[in-house]
């Protein structure tokens, strides 16, 4: 984190098992793979159909569909025969359906129709469902519909490899229509558990990370201090964490701190932390005095392996005396008014909470009125193709290169740069102060 000193075939059909066939107007009825309902004109190269109720055109999109909406199951088969009689079964069961004859219409379709649920043959004119299955894996599909195969093959190998390519099932033909339907309405209804697990879960990360937010003071709440922050969570909720307080007339603490691991546990910490900051931050206490104190209660409270690195700077506004002292954290970056190189305060020290005879290392300095500190997470500097050291110029150029920029505006333009377009794998945090 910083710089501590201690270191994934046959075309039978057996429609019966207590259905009623599809009679002769309801299949002449229905689309054959590559039409489209309605006579609508296809687009080219394309292979797919909807149907719900036999009204939507082709490739729309059906609307968001809640808990209680009618589920789509997408059907990819290359005979007209076995889609008829699936679409006859599902649609009697209550089901819409879309279908598509080949890997790319079905590829296509599933991204445009996003059903509940996948009835794949293995055997396709240009691959295999498995093909399917796992061109949706490796583009990590936003709705992660449940794939049944289905095939003449009931060998245990096929089985097997429609599992591994991430199916959830495996119907053998001859098709027995009472056992496609019990088996859709099963998985229909444990991918709906799954949903709403997952929509809870989210729904608690999102009270987890405004409660997280309330704990991290906004600029506009303290002026005097004359700071800006950017932070962003892989998770929406972290262990990146800072604060600012207010320890006497023109004299401001600040916190950066990271908590170690990167799930959703590492920002319940963070509540204690803020809570034993303000405990001990106060003017009769000495920056090392509140990390040494900030320390042993730590290692009391956190489980083993649990850690945060740190960086808590003192700032007389009047006098301009800065006195930092850095856990094992990456270094801070000054930005002196005529200088054309950034000042790196590197320093060594123990991470808070894992030692209790940890050393911790202050360093003090003066900033003249208009210049900057800046503290921040690893986040901004490791990884991205580039070593720490690296990744630590290229921040401090980022900063150097907008010293004429104001603090709130250079901040998050500095985060912006730094970590590009590509997803967030680790919380960020930049806290910019200027005297």
């Amino acid at each position: 984190m910083g710089e501590s000193t201690r270191k994934i075939e046959a075309t039978g059909l057996d429609a019966s098992a207590g259905q009623k066939s599809p009679s002769r107007g309801e299949l002449s009825s229905l689309p054959g793979p590559g039409t489209v309902p309605n006579g609508a004109a296809p687009e080219a190269g394309s292979n797919i159909a909807y149907k719900a109720g036999g009204t939507s055109p082709l490739r729309s999109k059906p609307p968001a569909r809640g808990h209680d909406s009618v589920p789509l199951v997408f059907i990819v088969d290359d005979d007209s025969s076995i889609v008829r009689t699936l679409d006859g079964l599902l649609g009697r069961a209550g089901f819409h359906t879309a279908h598509a004859g080949d890997v790319a219409g079905a590829l296509r379709g599933i991204v445009e129709q996003q059903p509940d649920l996948i009835l794949c043959d293995v055997h396709l004119p240009d691959g295999t469902g498995f093909d399917i299955s796992g061109a949706m894996n490796a583009e990590g599909a936003a709705f992660p519909a449940p794939i049944l195969f289905i095939s003449a093959a009931g060998d245990t190998s096929m089985k097997i490899r429609g599992f591994d390519a991430g199916g959830v099932d495996y119907i053998t033909k001859p098709i027995v229509g009472a056992e496609v339907i019990a088996r859709v309405r099963t998985h229909l209804r444990l991918k709906r558990a799954y949903d709403r697990i997952a929509e809870l879960q989210a729904e608690r990360v999102g009270q987890l990370a405004s409660a997280q937010k309330t704990l991290m003071p906004h600029p506009e709440d303290f002026p005097e201090a004359c700071f800006a922050a950017s932070i962003r969570q892989a998770l929406s909720a972290g262990g990146d964490f800072y604060d600012v307080i207010s320890t006497g007339e023109d004299m401001t603490d600040y916190l950066v701190a990271d908590a170690s691991g990167h799930d959703l546990g590492a920002s319940l910490w963070t509540a204690s932390l803020k809570a034993l900051t303000a405990e001990y931050a106060a003017p009769v206490h000495l920056p090392l005095d509140i990390v040494r104190a900030l320390n042993n209660c730590l290692c009391r409270i956190l489980p083993s392996g649990a850690f945060f690195t740190l960086v808590y700077a003192r700032l007389n506004r009047r006098t301009g005396r800065i006195s930092v002292v850095n856990a094992g954290h990456p270094p801070p970056i000054v930005i002196p008014l005529n200088s054309a190189e950034p000042l790196i305060l590197r320093q060594e020290g123990d991470v808070v909470g894992a030692f209790s005879d940890a050393y911790f290392a202050v360093e003090e300095m003066t900033l003249k009125r208009g210049e900057r500190i800046f503290f921040y997470t690893d986040g901004l500097i490791e990884g991205r193709g580039c070593s720490y050291e690296e990744g630590l110029a290229r921040l401090a150029g980022s900063c150097l290169a907008r010293r004429a920029v104001s603090l709130e505006d250079l901040v998050p333009a500095v985060v912006d740069e730094v970590m590009g377009d590509g997803p967030a794998i680790d919380d960020t945090l930049l806290v910019g102060v200027e005297r």
